[in-house]
This record gives structure tokens, sequence and C-alpha cells, in this order.
């Protein structure tokens, strides 16, 4: 009876190993399994911004956020599609969570209660007034002389707290796009486009506008863009992995060579 015991012990013993070992298998293949479908194509979305995100009928997408995100997501082992919006637009899908990644937002307090916004500003914009030469005495770094004047704000972007604190004593209109801002301050519909440089000096030269206007000093604000994310659990995994990457290829110089090659300045 004791070496039945014994047997029968032994037995139900080998019968738990094996179950326990195939079960340690199952789990492991599929943890193997799940790593793999975690990889995914990503949907990337925003406008036209000169040297940063660039696209056209002829070809594929282009500019520094192109090359940087398509590095950092491989390094996830993720792919991205990209796709060319009207701002607004751009901005409502991601928060919507119809889209993953955002591309080149600056951070305002406004969009920080929609968005998840990337640790590494990628690249840095100097904002400014343009205005006719007739005009150019408008601005001198002092708001308190623009009380009462039109100017023109693109739709959806962000300026920075001083315009923010003067918004209140402006005439303000708010064109689509840089060029449709340009188009107004030609027939006098404003006296002033608060813009940036990289995105208004080759559409002034396209439009044979840049003998006409010029860009004010000082700057309104310096502002950094970043890549922005869902305010999801699932925005908030992909925001943590991409920031490991672009932290990754800040530090061996890769943003850095990306950023001289495509003419665009980052943040010190």
């Amino acid at each position: 009876m004791r070496i039945n015991a014994l047997t029968r012990n032994g037995h139900e013993w080998l019968r738990w190993l094996r179950t326990t070992s195939r079960h340690l298998l199952w789990a492991l293949l599929f943890t193997l399994h799940g790593g793999a479908a975690q990889a995914r194509e990503l949907l990337a979305v925003g406008t036209q911004f000169p040297r940063v995100f660039e696209w056209d009928a002829k070809g594929p997408a282009r500019g520094l956020a192109v090359d940087l995100l398509s590095k950092a997501a491989a390094q996830q082992g993720h792919t991205v599609r990209f796709e060319a919006l009207p701002w607004a637009r751009a901005q409502m899908m991601v928060e919507l969570g119809q889209a993953d990644v955002l591309i080149g937002p600056y951070r305002s307090p406004e969009r920080l209660a929609r968005f998840l916004f990337s640790e590494l500003a990628f690249y840095e914009d100097a904002l400014v007034f343009y205005a006719s030469p007739a005009l150019a005495s408008l601005w001198t770094g002092d708001w308190n002389r623009l009380s009462g004047r039109s100017v023109g704000l693109v739709l959806g972007w962000a300026y920075g707290n001083a315009l923010e604190q003067a918004r209140s004593k402006l005439l303000i209109s708010n064109p689509g796009d840089v060029a449709t801002g340009l188009r107004m301050l030609q027939r006098g519909r404003i006296e002033l486009l608060a813009s940036n440089e990289r995105n208004t000096a080759p559409v002034l030269e396209s439009m044979g506008l840049a003998q006409q206007f010029q860009a004010l000093q000082p700057p309104i604000a310096v502002q950094a863009g970043h890549f922005a994310y869902p305010r999801t659990p699932q925005g908030e995994e992909l925001r943590q992995a991409l920031d490991r990457s672009l932290e990754a290829l800040r530090q061996s110089g890769v943003l850095r060579d990306l950023a001289r090659q495509w003419g665009v300045r980052t943040p010190d």
C-alpha cells in the first residue's frame, strides 16, 4: 500500500510537472506573440511645416519630423504612415484617438489639456510679426502700442503667453493658413500677421511678396515643437516608448545631424 501510494504520488508529481511546463511554454509563446502583435503601423498627421513636415502629390512625406519619427518608431518595431491635413482637423483626429501622433505642435495650456506631449522638443521657431515697410514701426516690443490694431493669427496656432495676455487689446482675425494671412496683409485687411520665419519665408517667395513684407523684431516668442499623442492609456504607452527612442536619437547626435540636414533650428 505504501509503495502504491508513493508510485501514485510520483505519477501525480510528474503529471503536475508536465502540465506546469506546458503552461509555462504557452505563456512564453503568448508573451512572444503579444510582443510581435504590438508592432503596428502608426498614423502620424500634421499640416505643411516647411522642412519639418512637407507633403505633395509627387512623392512621400519628407522633413525633419518624418525622418526622426520614422527612426524612433522603428526602434519600437513600428512603421509610420504620414498624412497631411488642415491643422485643425489633424489636431481633432489625434484628440479623438483617430490618429496616433500629431506632428509639431507647440505647447500651450489649452493643448496640454487635450494632448500628451513628447518630452523632447525637436525643433524651435521664432514667432514674429510681418508687416509692410510703411507699418514696420508699429512693433517695437511694446504691446500697448498695438492696442486697437488689426492682427492676423493663423487659426489653431499657439503664440505664447505674451500675446495671450495682450489678446484683448487687439483686433484679431484668424486666417486659415500663412498664405491667406499674407493675402489679408496685401489687401489691407490686417496690419500685422503673426507667423514664424520658417513657415513664412517660402510662402512669401512663392507668392512673389518677399519684397513687400518684412519680419519685425524683436520676436513675439520662441516656441518649441513636439510630437503629441491622444490623452488615453494607449497614447501614454506610445508616448513613453517613443520618448525613450527620441532621447536616444538626441544623445547619439542623430537629431542634431538631421536638423542640420533639413536646416531646422533645435532647442539648446
